[in-house]
């Protein structure tokens, strides 16, 4: 189990108590510029801040000063707002785009301000995720998908936008506040593992076991059925990971986590029987090796709370402790109601915020950000880790080879150690098995292991 503050912990989210404040001034203090202004200055830059709403406060302030107003206010950085930040609805109304070195700037502003774009604005879009509240069309899985992004309609999606309009902000006060100082952040690599099938042939039972077999056959698929019958003599497992992978982590400091599917017996669900003893083996060893577990609830959990409920209770029995940390089977996610479900159920983080068909950045930003509640017009409790790719890009949704998308997955390392954000991608247990993706497990190992440059 990991705890709300480890998360915190994880992912340096906690402000050091004698980091740069800043104090920032707004006609208006409303719950979208209080949860925009958390994210910017205490998950990404790491200062302090205050918001006010009055001027003698803010004259008097000891703080770095930022003026998000029309107002004309001497000696204070100004920001001047575009109304998203304001309103108390959502609309389908899509920001104006401009392209700018390669990166898009949205709710520009015509006024002359220190900076030319409404940064609060601009990533309260994103990260709130105005555009899946907005009408899009959903794919077979009834998801929120790559084609639908607003980033990929603008080909930005291969970089963590939203970060870099945060780091060209610190540039601009920093020039404007030349002794104001930021903490340093370094990029983290985070390692997740989906577990869709505990085991590719063991602990199946007679039936199951008689029945792949005959499917191989049928299919001509004498690779994968000498790879059973390898196993059922005693061969180990090709998805038997968990202890050697989870070594492998810890030995490199990577931080490890497991997300175990627990239901079976369903089209898209197929794991080992949830009652099995094989899962108590398996989590011991990700306990014993440092790693973490979390619960892969299935498919249909999305929308069906009572099912949710029932596979939190039996893999929370299962795992010895509560389980609170959890990513969607099949990143299946309704933005309007799933998450209400989790945080009722004990769930305080989500990994889904991704996509399946693709890689890139689903909110733009390679940090984790609160969810915000558009029904209560809030911010919520569940924090939402993001990741910027998943295995199944490169072996579902394409065909390429390892070596091709260790070079995609390189460029994305790249983007995100540039604005100093953590490093998360998504592999299943299978990617694994060289019978049938022949060098990914290598590679991706290579691809968490190989150090920053500048370290």
């Amino acid at each position: 189990m990991i705890s709300k503050q480890g998360i915190n912990k994880l992912f340096n989210l906690e402000v050091n108590p004698d980091a740069t404040g800043v104090i920032i001034y707004s006609e208006q203090v409303t719950p979208r510029l209080q949860y925009v202004c958390r994210f910017i200055f205490e998950y990404v830059i790491g200062v302090k801040h205050v918001i006010t709403s009055d001027k003698r406060e803010f004259s008097s302030s000891s703080f770095f000063r930022i003026n998000y107003s029309e107002a004309i206010i001497e000696n204070a950085f100004q920001i001047i707002p575009a109304g998203l930040i304001f309103q108390n609805q959502v609309t389908e109304e899509k920001p104006t785009v401009s392209k700018r070195n390669n990166i898009i700037y949205i709710f520009e502003s015509k006024n002359n301000a220190n900076l030319d774009f409404d940064l609060f604005s601009a990533v309260f879009f994103q990260i709130a995720r105005c555009e899946e509240w907005q009408s899009f069309s959903k794919d077979q899985h009834q998801r929120f998908e790559l084609d639908q992004s607003f980033l990929f309609k603008y080909k930005v999606h291969l970089k963590p936008v939203t970060d870099i309009w945060i780091a060209e902000f610190k540039q601009s006060l920093a020039k404007f506040y030349p002794t104001i100082i930021f903490p340093l952040k370094q990029s983290q690599v985070i390692a997740t593992i989906d577990v869709d099938n505990l085991f590719a042939y063991s602990h199946k039972g007679f039936l199951r076991t008689a029945g792949g077999a005959m499917k191989d056959i049928l299919r001509f698929d004498f690779k994968n059925f000498r790879e059973r019958i390898g196993v059922l003599s005693g061969k180990k497992d090709p998805f038997d990971v968990y202890e050697s992978f989870s070594k492998f982590c810890y030995g490199h400091n990577i931080p490890l986590l497991w997300f175990f599917l627990f239901r079976s017996g369903t089209k898209h669900d197929r794991t080992v029987d949830p009652s099995s003893s094989s899962f108590d083996k398996v989590l011991e060893k990700i306990k014993t090796n440092h790693a973490i577990a979390g619960l892969h609830p299935s498919y249909e959990s999305s929308v069906n709370e009572q099912q949710l409920s029932s596979e939190i209770k039996t893999f929370s029995e299962k795992l010895k402790e509560k389980v609170q940390i959890s990513r969607q089977h099949y990143l299946r996610f309704d933005i309007r109601s799933t998450p209400q479900m989790l945080l009722k159920n004990g769930i305080h983080t989500d990994f889904t915020m991704g996509f399946a068909s693709g890689v890139g950045f689903r909110a733009g930003t390679s940090f984790p950000f609160n969810y915000y509640d558009f029904s209560k017009e809030m911010e919520s409790e569940l924090l939402f880790v993001p990741f910027c790719a998943m295995d199944g890009a490169y072996t579902v949704y394409e065909t390429v080879t390892a070596e091709k998308a260790y070079e995609s997955l390189s460029q994305l390392r790249d983007e995100v150690r540039k604005v100093n954000g953590p490093f998360i991608t998504v592999f299943h247990e299978r990617t694994f098995s060289d019978h049938l993706y022949p060098a990914f497990g290598g590679m991706f190992k290579k691809l968490l292991s190989t150090p920053h440059p500048e370290k």
